[in-house]
């Protein structure tokens, strides 16, 4: 038989517990750890011409990507993104401003992102 005095420990109990996973969410929370509600898009960025540079971002950490340039030919970089999800890859090659290019970069599991170089910017022949 249960007194009221047990009953009112076993409530104590519980409402410990619930207090603790109350807690733990608010720290979780407030730790800023990225869920997937907040983990930001995928973008890239051509950062510098001369040697061609790529700048990569949100994508998913510690993962290999494939990063394709194509200008005057096709050069392939495989990265690895850190624990932020970037990444940033060197090309020897030098891109101009009367040159057409594209990079695209595929990671396992998400689909592909291509950048395209604006229409070339030389005066007519």
């Amino acid at each position: 038989m249960r007194t009221a005095l047990s009953r009112s420990r076993i409530r104590l109990a519980g409402l410990f517990v619930a207090l603790l996973v109350v807690a733990g969410a608010v720290a979780a929370l407030a730790s800023g750890a990225p869920t997937a509600a907040h983990q930001a898009r995928p973008a890239l960025a051509l950062t510098h011409r001369s040697p061609a540079t790529v700048r990569g971002t949100g994508f998913k950490p510690n993962t290999h990507v494939r990063v394709v340039l194509r200008a005057s030919h096709t050069v392939v970089h495989r990265p690895v993104t850190n624990a932020q999800g970037t990444f940033t890859t060197t090309f020897s090659m030098v891109i101009d401003r009367c040159s057409s290019w594209s990079i695209s970069v595929t990671q396992p599991g998400r689909l592909p992102m291509v950048l395209h170089g604006a229409k070339p910017q030389c005066p007519p022949a």
